[in-house]
């Protein structure tokens, strides 16, 4: 049953929800490129992902174009946060590339058929939740539980203060460099992780001798 829930995610959720789903089935991304403000592709071995956020049901032409995408033997598939127009699910269904629409909590609803074929018999819990206190969505403690989603995947930038992968060089919102941290007492990288409760990114790991950064 599709949710009728209209999707309200930025970029940077939809880029979660997608990346999130690829692990789920065995395919966790290995590379990651923004390809204009409002959508990102997402590799991993066996999968090419393109992720958008459009205004209104994508068309042909979209599919059109991720046909003519450089071919190789990988699953082609779209996500949309907008869904598909018929036409565009039609010839998305004949040219084998499976569609998604991820709904307002980052659920992947296959679309046709070749999506259906790719989908987990048993998907991931959804992303995302509206946070009750500020009507604002922020990744769910059942996702951040996940161990093939760690923590230390994540760090802030430093020019805006969103999350970014680590597998990244610049930041997908502002393009400020990131960099990561030196390792601290040889155990983990000092990052900064995002909090359980409430969402916030504003949860960093120090280490416990160092007054100055707990203040």
């Amino acid at each position: 049953m599709r949710h009728e829930t209209v999707s309200t995610l930025t970029l940077d959720q939809a880029y979660q929800a997608a990346y999130l789903w690829m692990f789920h089935i065995g395919e966790p991304p290995t590379e990651i490129a923004e390809r204009g403000s409002q959508s990102v592709e997402l590799r991993s071995e066996g999968v090419v992902a393109f992720v958008r956020i459009p205004d209104r049901p994508l068309n042909q032409r979209t599919v059109l174009a991720v046909l003519a995408t450089e071919p190789d033997d990988r699953s082609r598939l779209i996500f949309s946060t907008a869904g598909f127009t018929p036409g565009a699910i039609s010839i998305a269904e004949a040219q084998g590339i499976a569609l998604f629409e991820l709904d307002a909590e980052g659920s992947a609803i296959p679309l046709n058929g070749r999506a259906v074929r790719l989908a987990p018999l048993e998907p991931p819990e959804p992303p995302f939740k509206r946070s009750l206190a500020t009507d604002e969505l922020v990744l769910s403690k059942a996702t951040w539980g996940r161990t093939e989603f760690p923590d230390d995947e994540w760090v802030d930038c430093p020019g805006c203060g969103t999350n970014q992968h680590v597998s990244l060089d610049a930041c997908r919102i502002c393009g400020a460099a990131l960099e990561t941290a030196p390792a601290t007492g040889g155990a983990h990288r000092d990052v900064v992780y995002r909090c359980l409760d409430c969402g916030s990114g504003n949860v960093e790991a120090v280490e416990p001798s160092d007054a100055a950064r707990r203040a």
